[in-house]
């Protein structure tokens, strides 16, 4: 991370960086597209590949090292990745082409998966983008449960915003591609855990989920503020 320059910064070949972490991302439910995300003790990175299926290659849990040389740190919106060198100026880095994808990425073995950093809505901030994260005590709006709105539109296959809560009425963003294998499931009505992989859009949180079975809505709703 500390890297990265405003407009992004390539990694010469004559600096030798290697990028160790463990995968927390799958694209198995598709609500991930051509990414691996990985972390460490100090925090995660989006690696853009211009591939699908990833999961059949790159299991989460497994430690990869990352030869950074001739790659790209950018950032879109406060969220860091590294990629490719890009074609169109107006991005600053591009997808890793799939044919060469195991030149840069090492896999080191298979490990356990990354256990999620407990955390509260109001306890977020930007030292946690890009991780894995959990959070207890919460629901998604009584607006959008009683509206019968479903994680995405999956018919037209776009993306959506949702709202977690928790009881003192502190709210994140949950945001769900129309791709993704769950975007038409609705919303669940109770409350409980949510995981994900929390990112930044500039100043707004938001998680992505990875799994449907990462979301555990299964007790009582709880009386908040809705505002």
């Amino acid at each position: 991370k500390s890297l990265y320059v405003e407009g992004g910064k390539v990694i010469d070949m004559i600096d030798d960086y290697v990028v160790q972490g463990k995968i927390i991302s799958s694209d198995k439910e598709g609500n991930i597209y051509k990414s691996l995300v990985i972390q460490d003790e100090t925090g995660g990175i989006e690696i853009k590949i211009n591939s699908s299926g990833l999961y059949n290659y790159f299991k989460q849990g497994t430690t990869v090292f990352l030869r950074a040389n001739k790659l790209k740190v950018g950032a879109y919106g406060g969220t860091l990745s590294i990629g490719s060198v890009p074609v169109d100026k107006n991005y600053e880095n591009d997808f890793i082409p799939a044919t060469v994808m195991e030149n840069y990425i090492i896999k080191a073995g298979k490990g356990e998966p990354v256990k999620p950093t407990l955390l509260t809505i109001p306890t977020l901030k930007s030292e946690y983008n890009n991780m894995l994260i959990k959070l207890d005590n919460v629901q998604f709006l009584q607006s959008e449960v009683a509206n019968d709105l479903t994680f995405a539109d999956g018919v037209n296959q776009q993306t959506e915003n949702r709202t977690l809560v928790d009881a003192k009425g502190n709210r994140l963003v949950v945001r769900t591609s129309g791709y993704a294998r769950f975007a038409q499931t609705l919303l669940p009505l109770g409350s409980g855990s949510v995981t994900g992989i929390l990112t930044y859009f500039h100043e707004t949180a938001q998680l992505t989920i990875i799994s449907i079975k990462d979301v555990q809505l299964d007790k009582p709703r709880f009386i908040t503020v809705e505002i």
